[in-house]
């Protein structure tokens, strides 16, 4: 039988509250009780008549008084009063009177028969004294009942078929048949056959259809083609839960993954997970500021980072802000719940300046240049030894709409990453071409996600071929998207909404203290990605990969952004510092020491020619000089940050309020508002770093969360 021909006339509570049938059905039931005793005493079982009567007192009582406790208040479905005393009592005296009369007459029978006609006659007479008293009670209860039956038919209503035919009808879709509904997470879906109308035009009458509804949100219609692949055929989607509105958590799942297999990122509106595979996927993120874009890519960081098989490279052109989060463990020598210290850094490579990200772009393109060179051909399938590559890159369009090498190197690597297993994630506040490379790099986009938008038109950049369907501005922001996705474009489903997974990335929480959830995140799981393979690193050391870390001047912005000490500035009259000896790890080594020098000196010498002269006083001055600069540098050594010797220029200034504060003190969002009304021009520093500040000073202390208190006792 189809799904269109089945019966529809149901009754959505059919005989409970039946005031002839519930009696009629109970005395069954009783009577059913009473022949099994019966034939049990008739074949040699016998039940104690103490035990008998003890049960039956027992279950007379907590009927009774469940009775009066479950009718202490009333309702009408929508409000809720106290019951009267009298309907109370009322209430409880029956249920008493009923159960005693049924135990009265199964104890009979345990020890008479239920086959006499004295036995059948004294149900007979009980049930018909009852009916009357059971109409009362439940006249009593009407109330109630009406809600219940409210409720139940709401529950039903997908299935009342004829109401949806008539409402196609109403809003000027001809014959359409609806056939039964199944159930969802999100609502429910019916399956459509269309004999006059065509799906086109069905799908511009969704908005008319939700407003002769009546009780629908706006957007809560989804028309989908149906799996048959029929013209006729179609799926309309109801959403009755309000997904889009749920703050739906990240899961605090640490075990690993892989990047082969897909990536649940939140819920889609249908309640159904909503999952990604991120190989072979370039996919491109747009939304305005408040979007939910940063917490998304914080997501997406949180995810590929479980997987054992991929590596990350992040471009953020947000001076590092998404970055430095997930750095900070590291940076500042963590240790993990095992003890362990945290000696590498959950991404690979970041690049936060212009020159940096170029640099990473091409050593990309090298990586998948070398991979496709020592291929055997096919693809790359990543493994532990060989890792995928993730180039993720924020705020997108800092480098595409004016640094052409970063454009032509985007071009490239986007093009020739996908069989090397080198994929790219972009994310940037518009759709348009300059946000994204021009036609010839958004072309390759394989996955498109829009978050919120203030005007629509700015979905025909970002969905060009959907304009009509998909409405940016409707969408509620905070982590709501629409996706798109080669398979979505391949069966005709076109864009679908869905719920990002929320993670808190504030640096600080509303009460003024410290923030770590995504400090947590990358503690937990540092030591799940792999390294990149040695024939990748050899690819991209042309492009300073070894010392993408020990070179201090390319990690300037994190360095500043955790109060750790930074190189001074160097000036065209001073000498260019030597070499510093690297690690393959990425940790960073220290600078050379004074023997270094004076071991130089003597090497330098001794391969001179002997009628050659001695080392010329002016060399050796320099010399000297980069020795005594070297033994005076700081080492840095993030296993245990050193103190700070260069003060930040707003410290002092900043300390002075906590003691002109009093001992209403300070907290850090207020010297954080200050700075910018002081000084609107100036990057102000980072809270951690101001956090730091006041730690360190000996009279300055925290005696309530988040407000730091000048003491005139150091200390100790």
């Amino acid at each position: 039988m189809s799904v269109f021909d089945r019966p529809r006339n149901h009754e959505p509570i059919p005989w409970r509250h039946g005031i002839i049938t519930t009696p009629l059905y109970t005395a069954a039931t009783v009577y059913a009780g009473g022949v099994a005793l019966g034939v049990t005493e008739d074949l040699g079982g016998h039940l104690p008549t103490t035990w008998m009567a003890i049960g039956s007192i027992t279950g007379i009582c907590a009927a009774a008084a469940s009775r009066w406790i479950r009718t202490r208040y009333t309702t009408d479905g929508t409000h809720q009063y106290p019951t009267s005393r009298g309907r109370r009592i009322f209430h409880t005296a029956f249920t008493g009177t009923w159960t005693a009369a049924t135990y009265t007459w199964l104890t009979y029978t345990a020890h008479g028969t239920p086959w006499s006609l004295t036995s059948a006659a004294t149900i007979a007479a009980a049930t018909a004294a009852f009916t009357p008293l059971y109409a009362i009670d439940r006249a009593y209860r009407s109330d109630i009942i009406a809600a219940q039956w409210a409720a139940e038919a709401a529950a039903n209503a997908p299935a009342d078929l004829t109401e949806w035919e008539n409402l196609f009808e109403a809003v000027g879709a001809r014959g359409v048949e609806v056939g039964d509904p199944t159930t969802t997470r999100g609502g429910y879906s019916l399956p459509l056959r269309l004999t006059h109308t065509p799906y086109d035009t069905l799908l511009g009458l969704l908005r008319a259809l939700e407003t002769r509804k009546g009780d629908l949100r706006t957007g809560s219609l989804d028309l989908r083609p149906a799996t048959t692949g029929l013209a006729s055929d179609a799926v309309l989607h109801v959403t009755t839960r309000d997904v889009m509105s749920e703050a739906v958590n990240l899961p605090d799942d640490n075990h690993p993954l892989t990047i082969t297999e897909p990536l649940t990122l939140g819920l889609l509106e249908s309640g159904d997970p909503f999952e990604i595979k991120f190989r072979q996927n370039s996919i491109f993120i747009a939304g305005k500021k408040g979007s939910g874009k940063s917490v998304f890519l914080h997501v997406v960081i949180s995810l590929i980072t479980r997987c054992t098989d991929a590596v990350i490279w992040m471009i953020d052109m947000a001076e590092g802000n998404t970055a430095k989060r997930w750095l900070r463990p590291w940076a500042e020598g963590w240790k993990d719940k095992h003890g362990r210290l945290i000696d590498r850094p959950i991404l690979d490579w970041v690049a936060t300046s212009v020159d940096e990200a170029v640099r990473l772009l091409e050593a990309a393109v090298a990586v998948a240049d070398g991979r496709a060179r020592r291929m055997k051909g096919g693809k790359i399938r990543p493994t532990a030894t060989m890792p995928a590559l993730f180039v993720i890159t924020d705020e997108n369009p800092e480098l595409m709409s004016r640094v052409p090498d970063a454009i032509t190197a985007k071009t490239r690597g986007i093009k020739k990453g996908r069989k090397a297993a080198v994929d790219w994630i972009d994310a940037a506040q518009r759709g348009t071409g300059p946000n994204t490379g021009g036609g010839e790099v958004n072309s390759q986009y394989d996955t498109v996600i829009g978050g919120r938008f203030p005007k629509r038109q700015e979905g025909q950049f970002v969905f060009p071929d959907y304009y009509q369907r998909v409405d940016l501005s409707k969408l509620p922001g905070n982590g709501a998207f629409y996706v798109l996705d080669e398979q979505r474009s391949k069966t005709g489903i076109g864009p679908e909404k869905f719920k990002g997974y929320f993670l808190y990335d504030d640096d600080e929480h509303p009460d003024g203290t410290e923030a770590t959830v995504i400090e947590d995140k990358a503690a937990e799981r540092w030591d799940i990605r792999p390294d990149l393979d040695n024939d990748s690193q050899a690819d991209a050391e042309p492009f300073g990969y070894s010392t993408r870390w020990s070179d201090q001047t390319r990690i300037t912005w994190l360095l500043d952004a955790l109060g750790m000490p930074t190189p001074t500035p160097r000036t065209p009259a001073q000498p260019t510092a030597p070499a510093r000896p690297t690690t393959t790890s990425g940790r960073m080594a220290p600078l050379p020491s004074l023997d270094t020098y004076i071991q130089r000196g003597q090497q330098y010498k001794t391969q001179q020619p002997t009628t050659e002269p001695d080392l010329d006083p002016a060399d050796l001055e320099r010399m000297l000089t980069e020795a005594e600069a070297a033994a005076n540098a700081p080492t840095v050594n993030f296993t245990k940050p050193p103190k700070k010797d260069r003060r930040h220029p707003r410290r002092d200034e900043v300390t002075t309020w906590v003691q002109t504060a009093g001992p209403d003190g300070v907290t850090v969002a207020d010297v954080r508002a200050r700075l910018e009304a002081l000084y609107p021009g100036e990057q102000p520093p980072s809270d951690t770093a101001v956090q730091k500040w006041f730690a360190d000073h000996p009279n300055i202390t925290k005696p309530n969360r988040g407000t730091y208190v000048w003491t005139d006792t150091p200390a100790q």
